[in-house]
């Protein structure tokens, strides 16, 4: 669990490096009746607690993955395919609501991860069973994206074949996305709808997925509700 923290760990730094003070809810007061200066447990905001439900979940930039890191992008992304024989400029940005899906599963992870690639298998026959579904199911209506936090594109790739992954995965290097997310340890995931007005949060996991694929999926099929 501790190799999960490095990303936490290398935004607190970053955050340090410049100047930047301790959020105050990091701070517990001294509750009245007990004694001064006794020593008091901080009392720290769980990471649900930041994304609660139906809270909006941001239109994240995901750059275009690099064309050997095995997912370009094609019919999956609602912007113009390459052309035959092309392939995305690296570097190229979209958007999260580029993504064709009305149901999104944003699993954030690390490569030095121990649980993230514990968890690995367990996503990969979790976007198995939504592919399964076919035209007309559950295949183009909820999507899996995986986002790397601190791993570069090499590591996305290696990450991919390690685990037999065909789903979009997103190079995070800076931490960028991470930090945008609320720099949570991973991994960690967030269940979100595509709604007129943006993004909404279903539920999310702090940890790696619980119980079987199958009960993951009832679980966000339930929270969704109907989709169109």
């Amino acid at each position: 669990m501790a190799a999960c923290l490095l990303v936490l760990a290398a935004s607190l730094v970053r955050a340090a490096d410049g100047g930047q003070a301790a959020s105050p809810s990091a701070v517990s007061s001294v509750p009245s009746g007990s004694p001064q200066g006794a020593p008091q447990a901080a009392v720290l905001p769980g990471p649900q607690d930041a994304w609660p439900e139906g809270a909006a979940f941001p239109d994240i930039a995901l750059a275009m993955p690099s064309p050997d890191a095995g997912w370009n992008g094609g019919a999956d992304v609602a912007v113009p395919a390459p052309l035959p024989g092309e392939t995305p400029a690296r570097g190229q940005m979209f958007r999260l609501s580029d993504l064709r899906g009305q149901v999104f599963i944003v699993n954030l992870y690390s490569w030095f991860c121990a649980p993230c690639q514990e968890e690995a298998p367990a996503l990969r026959a979790l976007d198995a069973r939504i592919s399964s579904a076919g035209p007309g199911g559950l295949a183009g209506r909820v999507r899996l994206v995986g986002i790397a936090a601190g791993d570069d594109w090499n590591l996305v790739q290696s990450f991919r074949q390690r685990h037999g992954l065909v789903f979009p995965l997103f190079a995070d290097p800076e931490l960028a996305l991470h930090g945008q997310l609320g720099g949570l340890p991973v991994p960690f995931t967030w269940v979100v709808r595509r709604e007129a007005d943006g993004f909404r949060v279903l539920f999310t996991l702090s940890g790696a997925l619980t119980g079987t694929p199958a009960q993951f999926l009832d679980r966000v099929l339930a929270a969704a509700g109907p989709l169109p």
